[in-house]
């Protein structure tokens, strides 16, 4: 019995709020960064000024999603998330697939926010500062200070984020506000939400770049473990963090729309100059010392989204570790901080490898690297988000009649077989409009980036079997964590 108390694997639990959580997933998202890429290209590739119904129907949809996730979660607590929620509903062995699935998709989402942070940070001191850093530096040093934060546990990492988030929620509503109270109600055209324009242009990929801007909401159950009474903490967080960020994407592209006007935004998103217009538009109607303050929050918007997408990775990597579905080792927590130190260091070394990697073939780290490796997470964590459907309405049939449950139908099959339908044509959209999403002309390298997802799924599925059939296969119930 000694030897099994030698190492802790044992996360520290109620220390998470609904807010603070709420929070955490919401940095994940980096609102201010989201509002400042995606929107020019929602509005210049896709259906123009349409833009923020396109936000509005992906809200709902994603709520439609939550419904069913959050009612499993209120009887499901574990740091596995999706590979546990999946198990549970559709077997072991596809739950086992989904864990792989997830531990890559999530540690290429990080490999992401490394590359671009590193790229926009090089960028904004060298305008704001006048100081010339290359890139991969300001990876390696912010990327030690993410890992120094989530070596400490979640709490301090927590705060953090909530300062972040609080400074690029500042500016977007005083941006929003000051374009209402300077343009006037009347510049907010209900055109932008006329299902004519809507349809109009390639609302597909409106759609699309609208739907990234969401990516993260989903890992609120990740830190079920750590959450304060989890089984209603993660359904608040969940519900907060999709209406938030929902509310506050489709107000600020109808503000921006407005402070420019319709066939001034949509030229100037069609030109080269489309990653300047919230730039443009906070200089204009706030002053250049804004603009100033926009350089900064933006950084710190980058920096908050890669702490909140390292956190959830290494607990992807640490609950497949304590499972055994990956090395022991990467199960272990540390004995004061209670965080999963092996696994934080495992994605630590992982992504400053394949930046270094990349920066020696002369990999550009925002056009090549991070654009492949987002492309790449999202159609993993897409397809996580389908197994969910189907594994929500299979572990509702299966346990519905039991105490505690009796969720009505909508719950239970309607919201998750829409949300599944739905989420089905997005992911349609992004594989058919894969080159767009990798900035890549070679049409056998887009298919195997594309594909890079579902065979980690395979081969995930086939160690899953083998290790079904030798009884070494995990039981996700048998390791759910309560407070």
């Amino acid at each position: 019995m000694a030897q099994e108390t030698d190492h802790s694997t044992e996360l520290r639990h109620g220390v998470i709020g609904t807010v603070p959580l709420a929070f955490l997933v919401i940095a994940a998202a980096a609102p201010l960064g989201a509002c400042a890429a995606n929107i020019p290209l929602i509005i210049g590739l896709g259906n123009g000024i349409a833009a923020p119904m396109d936000f509005l129907f992906i809200g709902v949809l994603l709520i439609l999603f939550a419904v069913g996730y959050t009612a499993m979660s209120s009887h499901v607590t574990n740091a596995g998330a999706f590979y546990t929620y999946i198990s549970m509903g559709l077997g072991k062995r596809l739950g086992g697939a989904a864990g792989y699935l997830a531990v890559a998709a999530y540690n290429f989402l990080t490999l992401y926010t490394a590359a671009v942070g590193g790229y926009f940070g090089s960028d904004i001191l060298n305008l704001e500062l006048g100081i010339q850093v290359p890139w991969w530096i300001i990876t390696i040093v912010l990327y030690l200070a993410v890992f120094l934060l989530g070596y400490f546990g979640i709490e301090g990492g927590t705060k953090f984020l909530m300062v972040c988030l609080v400074c690029e929620a500042s500016i977007l509503v005083v941006t929003d506000v000051s374009v209402l109270i300077q343009a006037g109600p009347a510049a907010y055209t209900l055109e932008s939400f006329d299902p004519g324009v809507f349809f109009s242009g390639a609302p597909g990929l409106g759609i699309a770049f609208a739907f990234l801007c969401f990516i993260g909401f989903e890992a609120t159950a990740i830190f079920g473990e750590e959450a304060k009474d989890p089984r209603k903490t993660v359904p608040r967080a969940t519900f907060f963090a999709v209406i938030f960020v929902g509310v506050v994407y489709a107000l600020t592209a109808w503000s921006v729309i407005a402070a420019m006007g319709g066939d001034e935004i949509v030229a100037m998103a069609q030109s080269d100059q489309a990653g300047n217009i919230f730039y443009t538009v906070v200089t204009t109607y706030l002053g250049p010392v804004a603009g100033h303050i926009f350089n900064f929050f933006f950084i710190m918007s980058a920096f908050a989204c890669w702490l909140a997408t390292h956190n959830m990775a290494s607990r992807y990597l640490y609950a497949f570790g304590r499972a055994g579905m990956l090395p022991k080792a990467l199960g272990r927590t540390h004995p004061k901080h209670k965080s999963p130190y092996i696994a934080s260091i495992v994605q630590l070394v992982f992504g400053l490898a394949v930046v270094l990697i990349c920066l020696v073939l002369g990999f550009d780290p925002y056009t090549q690297i991070g654009a492949i490796a987002s492309a790449i997470a999202v159609v993993g964590i897409m397809t996580l988000e389908l197994l969910v459907c189907a594994s929500v309405i299979g572990y509702m049939r299966k346990h519905n009649s039991e105490e505690g449950y009796h969720y009505n139908v909508f719950t239970t099959t309607i919201a998750p077989l829409l949300a599944l339908v739905g989420l089905c044509y997005i992911a349609f959209l992004v594989i058919s409009n894969f080159a767009l999403l990798t900035g890549l002309d070679n049409m056998v390298l887009n298919i195997v980036f594309a594909c890079l997802m579902w065979i980690i799924g395979i081969c995930g599925f086939i160690a899953s079997v083998v290790k079904d059939k030798r009884g070494t296969l995990a039981d996700p119930t048998t390791i759910e964590v309560d407070e």
